[in-house]
């Protein structure tokens, strides 16, 4: 189990995501006059650098106990005037309306940590004209054609396991219907990421739906396709990025990887086509199906669909 502290220690060492958000913070505060509410402060960080940016009052919120008091130790020693209260968002609201919400509630998957709902529940919190860091979000997909991912995965044969008796294909079947973070090399994609289309896209603030559905097709070289590549881009403010791409400086998110049960091999013109199919309402966690099929023309060759609720087993 990751801790809740490792979690933030992952976050607060991660200098490409501190410096886009720093810079994005820079831009859209304005000193003595933008009243800020950050979303999931954690240890308090990005609550820090809006107060620094010269909001006129900062109101931040955290779930976790443990480090809503955390924070405010941290922000009592930078000497920042951030009101720091513990509860879930959605059960709470700041003093009064805010021009700024700043949330960094990403997941591997973007959404996965409930960026949508929160968001969308959050828009009560604004002032007229208010704004939201992030202001976009997009999802990419690309095939992954190298099968070193798939091979470090897919562990469930007498090869790896050295038991050649024990037969556990039933494993397989569930394990593989997972989505793995992995760090994904853009020599592992299709034309080296550079075939990515986007799946998703969202705008905040919004009313953005938490049931969605996203769909790409590539026409191919002769290749073999192992499995999905995942990743999002974000727009925290005009001009400020934040990617997890594989061609983008590396975070600690990584990529995300989505196996197939068996590989699709293809010729020269085939097309392949893939849906994902997300649901994060609060009571869902983050359900992901991706399927599609593999063509020749108008001949259907291969069909496959991969379901992460049939990879979580139950408690």
């Amino acid at each position: 189990m990751v801790s809740v502290i490792e979690t933030q220690r992952r976050l607060l060492g991660d200098a490409v995501r501190n410096r886009a958000f720093a810079e994005a913070i820079g831009r859209a505060v304005r000193p003595g006059r933008t009243r800020v509410a950050d979303l999931g402060t954690g240890t308090g960080f990005l609550a820090i650098l809006c107060a620094r940016a010269g909001a006129r009052h900062v109101w931040a919120c955290e779930v976790d106990a443990g480090l809503a008091r955390l924070a405010r130790q941290v922000i009592a020693a930078h000497g920042a005037a951030v009101e720091v209260v513990h509860g879930h968002s959605t059960r709470l609201a700041p003093p009064a309306p805010v021009d700024l919400i700043v949330a960094e509630i990403f997941g591997h998957i973007a959404t996965e940590e409930h960026l949508i709902e929160s968001l969308v529940d959050a828009r009560r919190w604004l002032a007229p004209g208010g704004r939201v860091i992030p202001r976009s979000v997009t999802q990419w997909l690309c095939p992954v054609i190298a099968p070193e991912i798939d091979e470090d995965i897919d562990v469930f044969h007498a090869e790896r396991t050295g038991e050649p008796g024990i037969d556990l294909a039933l494993v397989r079947q569930v394990a593989l219907q997972n989505a793995y973070v992995r760090r994904v090399p853009p020599a592992a994609l299709l034309a080296a990421g550079e075939a990515a289309q986007a799946v998703d896209r969202l705008r905040f603030p919004g009313q953005e739906a938490s049931r969605r559905r996203g769909r790409a097709r590539w026409s191919l070289p002769a290749t073999t396709i192992y499995g999905w590549c995942l990743w999002w881009e974000a727009e925290l403010w005009e001009g400020v990025r934040l990617s997890t791409s594989p061609l983008a400086p590396p975070t600690h998110w990584e990529q995300v990887y989505l196996p197939l049960l068996e590989p699709l091999r293809a010729r020269t013109g085939d097309s392949v086509a893939c849906e994902l199919v997300w649901d994060t309402r609060w009571d869902r966690g983050c359900a992901l199906q991706w399927r599609g099929t593999l063509r020749r023309g108008a001949q259907e060759l291969v069909r496959f669909a991969m379901d992460n609720r049939i990879g979580v087993l139950p408690a």
